[in-house]
């Protein structure tokens, strides 16, 4: 990198560390598991990061909607912030990533239209039902005008062919089939599984620092693809049929992956990527519960191995993405947290649900 560019870095780099002191450590998260209900919980964030989202929107939300609805909001100006903070050769990696949001989003709105249930009035912060009740943030990069146009297109075909011209796929099949029967989960997937992709080779031939960010993309791949070999095993589902529910591009190949589900059963499946990433303390967590526990500690070793290689890059985009990865883990446990909290789950699942770097 020039001088010039190094010193933009350099700054990114700063600025991210500055952010970073304000995620929330595990003895926080400890903390917000502990209160007694939602009052006190919106109290204990109300002395964080979060306090002016909780502010303005005290005025339209009260309970776990409030504190949703805040975290949210806070997200959406975090991710503007680290768009622009981030030098121009970056800035399409970078896009993408904060593509899951908009992926998450587009699978909201056709669901919706999938269901017969129109969404409500949007607002500049996230989607809404038709009750007012606040969904998906705008944290991607599709502006308002886009999600607004696509909320009022026609029907799921529609919305399909746009997302198929903005992240390329062929999706015709899976139209189909809903079409046919009605299912409209393998038509989701597909779509998240074409955004992948295209993350993944927006980041291939980045050399130096930059290759940290392919590999951590890539694991985030291996994860989704450890977790479809894992259900598919479960379920029985032929080593043909499994096939359509894997990714190319992740740092396992699909040979391997094929390899893998050889396995007799999710147990010697789960010896198989023991060298990679040991899930054997879930295992009798497994053969009690199923497969949350493995999925929730395949979760947890991915993010600790990717984000402690991304930390200790020099000022790149690595540190960039570290961040991101943290803040969207923050994010995940806190819905968790509230979530767990207004269905009544134990305290003590909600703490095993949470994911650390």
């Amino acid at each position: 990198m020039g001088a010039v560019v190094d010193a933009m870095y350099a700054y990114a780099n700063a600025r991210v560390k500055a952010m970073q002191s304000d995620l929330f450590s595990q003895a926080k998260f400890e903390s917000l598991i502990s209160t007694k209900d939602f009052g006190e919980l919106a109290h204990e964030l109300n002395v964080t990061v979060y306090k002016e989202d909780l502010a303005t929107l005290a005025v339209k939300y009260s309970g776990a909607d409030l504190i949703e609805a805040a975290i949210h909001r806070h997200l959406v100006r975090v991710s503007k912030t680290i768009l622009l903070l981030t030098p121009d050769d970056s800035k399409d990696v970078v896009s993408l990533i904060l593509g899951r949001w908009d992926i998450r989003n587009l699978g909201l709105i056709i669901t919706s239209k999938a269901m017969g249930y129109p969404l409500g009035q949007m607002t500049d912060v996230f989607l809404v039902s038709s009750t007012d009740f606040p969904l998906g943030p705008m944290a991607g990069v599709l502006s308002y005008l886009d999600l607004k146009e696509l909320s009022e297109m026609k029907d799921v075909a529609n919305v399909v062919t746009w997302a198929s011209k903005r992240y390329g796929g062929d999706f015709e099949a899976y139209l189909e089939k809903y079409r046919t029967d009605g299912d409209i989960g393998p038509l989701l997937l597909q779509l998240e599984l074409t955004y992948l992709r295209k993350l993944v080779l927006s980041v291939q031939g980045r050399s130096g620092a930059d290759a940290r960010v392919a590999s951590a993309l890539k694991a985030t791949i291996d994860e989704k693809n450890i977790v479809a070999l894992m259900k598919g095993k479960q379920r029985g589902t032929g080593a043909q049929d499994m096939q359509r529910y894997l990714v190319e591009g992740g740092n396992l190949s699909v040979s391997t992956l094929n390899d893998l589900y050889r396995a007799a059963n999710v147990e010697e499946l789960v010896d198989g990527i023991k060298h990679l990433y040991d899930l054997s303390e879930a295992l009798p967590s497994y053969r009690e519960e199923g497969l949350v526990a493995l999925e929730n500690l395949l979760s947890r070793r991915v993010a600790q191995k990717t984000i402690a290689s991304l930390k200790v890059a020099p000022p790149s985009l690595s540190s960039i993405v570290a961040y991101m990865m943290l803040k969207d883990l923050e994010v995940d446990n806190l819905i968790k947290i509230i979530r767990g909290k207004e269905y009544g789950v134990p305290d003590k699942e909600i703490r095993s649900s949470l994911v650390y770097a």
